[in-house]
């Protein structure tokens, strides 16, 4: 089960909006734009999101942002771990 933190969550759902509004991904800067926050941390966030398989990127390239886990099927993961821990 993959578990993020809130400001992980909220760069998933602004990179979710930004393809479903534009159809292209949105650059790091976009991304700082739209969550308030500077590059670097909204970069290391996105290194993050990456590491735990949320999203994939290219190295070096610019808008090659993929969302492989949206945050509906992580917040659902996240319910039925709840849901069944209760029971044990």
């Amino acid at each position: 089960m993959v578990k993020l933190t809130i400001k992980q969550k909220v760069l998933l759902e602004a990179i979710e909006w930004f393809i479903e509004k534009n159809g292209i991904s949105p650059t790091v800067r976009e991304l700082a734009d739209l969550t308030h926050t500077a590059t670097h941390p909204t970069h290391e966030k996105l290194i993050r999101l990456e590491q735990a398989g949320v999203i994939s990127t290219i190295n070096g390239k610019a808008r090659t942002i993929k969302v492989l886990k949206t945050l509906e099927e992580i917040e659902n993961d996240e319910y039925m771990w709840l849901y069944w821990t209760s029971f044990n």
